[in-house]
């Protein structure tokens, strides 16, 4: 899910052109959006008391929603219909996300906020700083994740696969997936719709870093 079919996306212009600051203030700000809406909707997802009871339901709101919603972001050069497609990626999270969180202790989930919101500056800033280094880490990024990614659908059958050091490597690797999606964004065309394309990628960078950083500070914890 975390990847565009189509990394051409990028090299699509328009009239939505912005200067290099706006281009990267427009990208922040759409970031910050999504991981605050995220928060929003999981803050009235708890509030509501809602709890996925199925398997059906977890996958359409967790993994259905979102799919459809990248879909359009990355699909679509209307930075508006990118932006709504966004919102179906972040809202969903968010709702279905919060049920989790309340397996950890506060402490837990502001040390891994935390954590995350270090990881994410040091490497952004990596990712513009050397981009030598990280136009070279496309194709190891999504070899890995793909691996990551079957790990986990087996993890789901398998429950015996649910090691550490398998989170270690998913912070790892989401990690360098923000320097390498912002050393993406001093490449392509600085437009809106790129903009939001692009934050859709670092959101869910972070989202699976925070994750990953959670799922290693509740086991030391435990």
């Amino acid at each position: 899910m975390k990847r565009a079919l189509n990394t051409g996306i990028y090299e699509r212009t328009g009239s939505d052109y912005l200067s290099p600051q706006s281009f990267y203030v427009a990208l922040a700000l759409s970031v910050i959006w999504g991981l605050v809406a995220t928060a929003v909707a999981g803050y009235y997802s708890l509030k509501s008391g809602y709890n996925p009871t199925s398997w059906v339901e977890v996958l359409l709101i967790g993994l259905g929603i979102p799919l459809f919603g990248i879909f359009i972001s990355l699909k679509n050069s209307n930075p508006i219909i990118s932006f709504l497609g966004y919102q179906l990626v972040c809202i969903p999270f968010g709702i279905i996300l919060a049920p989790t969180l309340q397996q950890y202790s506060p402490d837990v989930v502001v040390n891994a906020l935390s954590i995350t919101a270090g990881i994410t500056f040091v490497m952004g800033m990596a990712g513009s700083i050397f981009p030598n280094i990280f136009s070279k880490l496309g194709a190891p990024l999504f070899l890995a994740l793909a691996c990551l990614v079957l790990i986990r659908i087996l993890q789901i059958f398998i429950p015996e696969l649910d090691f550490t050091w398998i989170d270690y490597i998913s912070a790892g690797i989401f990690s360098l997936y923000i320097g390498y999606d912002m050393y993406r964004a001093s490449e392509v065309p600085k437009t809106l719709d790129n903009a939001i394309d692009l934050s859709v990628q670092l959101y869910l960078d972070i989202i699976n870093l925070f994750l990953s950083v959670l799922r290693i500070l509740g086991r030391s914890n435990d």
